[in-house]
């Protein structure tokens, strides 16, 4: 039975291992192993432009009725960042491969 688990594990690691060291001369191998890597170097931004060009996570408008005073979020008017690259590279979530096992 382990010596099953073995051959499955691998297999699995052949598998990802052949697309980032590829021996043969082939293009299409080359575009897959360009296409394919396990890090990830932007996220989507979690902020928003304002008309000003200002950039926060929320945007409030003081209201004033009277005598009272209270904010109001904002929700036009406003653009998402879009994507912010990261300052270190970062493993892909769903890269199939464990990177380490923690021992029982």
């Amino acid at each position: 039975m382990g010596q099953k688990t073995s051959s499955l594990a691998s297999k699995v690691s052949k598998s990802v291992s052949s697309l980032f060291t590829g021996t043969g001369d082939d293009s299409q191998t080359c575009q897959n192993r360009l296409a394919v890597t396990p890090f990830v170097f932007k996220r989507s931004g979690s902020m928003y432009f304002d008309e000003d060009g200002d950039l926060a996570h929320e945007f409030y408008v003081e209201i004033i009725e009277g005598h009272h005073h209270y904010m109001k979020k904002q929700n036009r008017n406003l653009r998402p960042q879009g994507e912010v690259d990261l300052p270190h590279p970062r493993l892909n979530a769903d890269f199939p491969i464990v990177i380490c096992e923690a021992p029982r």
